[in-house]
């Protein structure tokens, strides 16, 4: 392994060692097998750990005998990118293999390439070049730009038989031989074609560390998939049927970790959707477990579930109500009413809550002015109900593939500026904190999840991309939502 030569490389390996220093593992894994894999998380830190997708790859990688997969993540200050498991830099292993998961990760993506002088389009790479696999939540729906970064991109869930391949290489191969064998995996996408892979089987925490989004919490995925198919989202519509880990095996699973953890937190598309919630969540907090959950379905709310959740020391409870009127709430495939947003309130305060998250959908194009009313008329009564800080994000609509509005034009930046400016000078109100996401990067994430492979190809070819590319995605999203009907 090659020490740091330079100071910005000191800095960048203490930086990685500390963030190292501050895990504990749950469980032992193997790093002895023969074949590097680099496992990277185009995010900041904070964000790598507390996503279970790269637990599981980096245990269930691992679980091979041949394999030695070690872990990266993505620092706009770094150079080298050391791994956090042996302080190696990357460009000293064979496989390179991201899990992305947002639109924007793929320019993180892009500039660790560049960094390393690698060729964006994976055609033009030569044998000394490492090989590029891409996975992760962005494959299950459009692989145009992807499918030209990666040597190889799996689309969906991990699954046997992309291990079975990773099993048979002694690291002793060729670069194309690699790539030949990562080829034969039937979710691997060629050219526009791609099948996501659908897997039952369910992720939970390898390592904690304070450093995590989410805090030092043992998470574990109760459930998979949505049965609900909003019609903005991805994860109904591709994310296949929902599936549930089992009580006795959930149960089992925290009670082989007493001593380890204290808070536990339950992963799912929809949370309250799992058909044993109550009962799990009494269980462990007779168990003196601290449980947290995601965002709750305001349908399937009730007034017992939330008193456990503040029992079990939950201080904050989360609602999406997405739209401020039934007329939006309804275009969305929602299911919620009025009624139910006046009982989620209702309930909890009577379970002792003083604090509420919302979330909400703005800039649809089919929205007024009325049904953004509706929004600020939400949070005026849960002001007014007693709740003392209520935060309220919003973002806007992003229309994206293999979804019902995967047709639909995303709103001009610069109207969205304006419902934004309006917004949050109703919503300026005492207890209140309001969260927008960028506009700008909305747009960009809006481009990068429609963009055809003929638009990947130039925007990967743009001579000035480092300093060009925002401005490029802001104008191809203009020229997305030109080919566009009104809705």
């Amino acid at each position: 392994m090659r020490k740091p030569r330079t100071l910005d490389s000191w800095r960048e390996y203490n930086k990685v060692l500390a963030y190292q220093n501050a895990e504990s593992f749950l469980e032992s894994v193997d790093l002895n097998g023969s074949l590097e894999v680099a496992l990277i998380y185009p995010n900041a830190y904070e964000v790598a750990s507390a996503s279970l997708s790269f637990h599981d790859l980096y245990a269930r990688f691992n679980a091979l005998p041949n394999v030695r997969c070690e872990r990266f993540f993505f620092d706009r200050s770094f150079k080298k990118f050391y791994s956090i498991d042996s302080l190696k830099p990357l460009d000293e292993f064979r496989i390179w293999a991201f899990s992305v998961h947002f639109e924007l990760d793929v320019l993180n993506i892009i500039d660790v390439l560049l960094g390393y002088k690698i060729p964006l389009l994976h055609e033009k790479r030569n044998a000394f070049h490492p090989v590029v696999v891409i996975g992760g939540a962005l494959t299950y729906f459009n692989n145009a730009l992807l499918s030209l970064l990666g040597d190889v991109v799996h689309s969906g869930d991990l699954t046997d038989e992309f291990l079975s391949i990773l099993r048979s290489l002694t690291g002793k191969e060729s670069r194309s031989e690699i790539i030949n064998a990562f080829k034969e995996d039937p979710n691997a996408v060629e050219g526009e074609d791609f099948l996501p892979a659908i897997s039952h089987k369910l992720s939970k925490s390898v390592f904690m560390t304070d450093k995590a989004a989410f805090g030092s919490r043992f998470l574990i995925e109760i459930g998979r998939g949505c049965k609900r198919a909003c019609k903005f989202c991805v994860a109904g519509h591709t994310f296949g049927r929902e599936r549930f880990l089992p009580t006795d095996e959930l149960k089992k699973e925290i009670d082989s970790r007493k001593g380890q953890i204290e808070n536990v937190g339950l992963v799912a598309a929809t949370v309250t959707d799992y058909p044993w919630l109550e009962e799990v969540i009494s269980y462990f907090s007779s168990e003196r477990f601290k449980v947290s959950v995601s965002s709750l379905r305001l349908d399937s709310l009730s007034g017992e579930l939330l008193q456990l959740l503040k029992k079990s020391g939950q201080s904050q409870f989360t609602i999406a109500p997405e739209g401020g009127s039934q007329r939006i709430r309804n275009s969305f495939s929602k299911g919620i009413s009025e009624e139910h947003i006046h009982k989620a309130l209702k309930m909890g305060l009577t379970a002792g809550f003083k604090k509420i998250k919302l979330y909400y959908i703005f800039g649809a194009i089919f929205e007024s002015e009325e049904d953004r009313k509706g929004i600020v008329k939400q949070i005026h009564e849960a002001r007014k109900m007693g709740y003392s800080q209520v935060v309220v994000s919003l973002n806007p609509l992003i229309p994206k593939p293999r979804t019902p509005f995967a047709e639909l034009p995303m709103l001009d930046i610069d109207k969205l500026r304006k419902i934004e400016f309006e917004l949050r000078n109703q919503l300026n109100m005492k207890g209140v904190k309001v969260d927008f996401e960028s506009l700008k990067e909305s747009v960009m994430q809006f481009s990068i999840a429609n963009i055809t492979s003929d638009d990947a190809i130039e925007f990967l070819e743009n001579r000035s991309f480092t300093t060009e590319r925002k401005k490029y995605l802001l104008g191809l999203a203009r020229r997305i939502n030109s080919k566009r009907k009104e809705w």
